[in-house]
């Protein structure tokens, strides 16, 4: 037999089995392939973890929310508080049980704005402030020691640390994509309890 005329030819890919053929990408562009990417698989995992925890995130957000409720009421007592004691400066009636009650609401209200929006951000030192201001409401028997052993809940849990971990925060950052979807029940219910709090704090203020 003689020599092949043309040595350095590269091989042809149509000689290769069919099965080869069907297997091979630089073939068949279709073939099907079992390798998955680093980033793919990364970003199904992030979105499995954050599923898992999306409800309990979502439930620490809903604390905050009523913490910045809660500043923003004191805020405008404060305000009012303030104007009042204007009013009792000109009269030359001012007291020092006044000076007394804007010093404490001004306080409560800065604090709890921070406290609110810090943990609607998974800031540790709000979830610290609002553990105390938990911690005291346990006193409250018996809707206070519910309300708030839950919040306490929340937030010093296994789930609540798992959350504020810089490990989940990175995986919030990555999947923006998932969002929380707040079911009709539960925006009425935030809804009456939002009205019951203003009721209740206007009451207190008017001395009703």
């Amino acid at each position: 037999m003689s020599a092949d005329p043309f040595p350095d030819d590269p091989a042809n890919p149509f000689s290769a089995s069919a099965s080869q053929r069907r297997q091979d990408p630089a073939i068949n562009p279709y073939a099907p392939t079992a390798e998955v990417s680093e980033s793919e698989g990364f970003e199904s995992d992030a979105d499995a973890f954050r599923r898992r925890y999306l409800n309990h995130e979502a439930s620490i957000q809903s604390v905050g929310s009523l913490y910045v409720l809660g500043g923003a009421l004191f805020t405008l007592m404060f305000v009012v508080v303030a104007v009042s004691m204007l009013a009792a400066v000109v009269n030359g009636q001012l007291e020092g049980e006044a000076i007394a009650v804007l010093l404490i609401y001004g306080a409560l209200g800065v604090v709890q704005l921070y406290a609110g929006l810090g943990l609607r951000k998974f800031r540790t030192g709000a979830r610290s402030i609002v553990a105390i201001f938990s911690a005291l409401g346990l006193l409250a028997f018996p809707f206070g020691t519910l309300i708030n052993g839950y919040i306490l809940y929340l937030l010093l849990g296994r789930k609540g640390n798992v959350v504020f971990s810089p490990e989940y925060q990175e995986v919030r950052e990555r999947t923006p994509h998932i969002k929380y979807k707040t079911p009709v029940v539960v925006k009425i219910f935030v809804v009456l309890l939002v009205l019951v709090v203003i009721t209740g704090f206007l009451m207190m203020f008017l001395g009703v």
